[in-house]
């Protein structure tokens, strides 16, 4: 019989609010355990003239980053909540990163949650 699958994986990607106004990364965390599909929640407020894009950015060694296809959305609003689902990334280090047209938010969240077995 197998282990079951919980949702018990949760890091923050950063570690308190942080205002965004020039392009910007979260930390990276590290992925290489978890199982199955994950996702990322960003939250944010205190948006002016906002024009940016969110996308996440993979990697195997924690240096070398590539973005991952269809993972861009785009942020108009001054405040709000982006949900990203994660489907079969075998890389082990995942960040977010905020390319910046114009305006600036302050993050006041970024998590991400993931599947093992146990």
């Amino acid at each position: 019989m197998s282990n079951v699958l919980d949702t018990i994986l949760i890091r923050d990607m950063i570690s308190s609010s942080t205002g965004i106004a020039t392009d910007f990364q979260t930390d990276s965390i590290d992925i290489s355990f978890k199982e199955a599909e994950s996702s990322i929640q960003i939250v944010y407020d205190g948006g002016v003239n906002v024009d940016m894009e969110i996308l996440l950015e993979v990697s195997n060694d924690n240096t070398n980053f590539s973005p991952i296809t269809d993972s861009s959305q785009i942020i108009t609003d001054s405040t709000g909540t982006h949900f990203i689902d994660i489907f079969g990334t075998g890389a082990n280090y995942i960040r977010v990163s905020f390319v910046v047209t114009a305006g600036s938010i302050n993050l006041q969240s970024c998590t991400w949650k993931g599947k093992r077995r146990h």
